[in-house]
């Protein structure tokens, strides 16, 4: 079963659920951080809001050849 599906912009995703539905695994989810992927925390959970992410996505900095 394919649990990966869309981000909605207008959603807010823990770091778990996020990785689930786009199916990136902790590096990537580090590097993608350490790059300016913006993660919020409360308490000790943290959280990526969809437009963030799709922010980082479509940054000049994100897209490389």
């Amino acid at each position: 079963m394919d649990i990966r599906g869309e981000i909605d912009r207008d959603k807010v995703y823990s770091i778990e659920r996020f990785m689930e539905v786009t199916g990136i695994k902790r590096f990537a989810l580090d590097t993608a951080r350490r790059n300016g992927l913006k993660v919020r925390k409360v308490g000790r959970r943290c959280f990526i809001y969809g437009q963030d992410f799709i922010d980082h996505l479509l940054s000049p900095d994100t897209v490389k050849s």
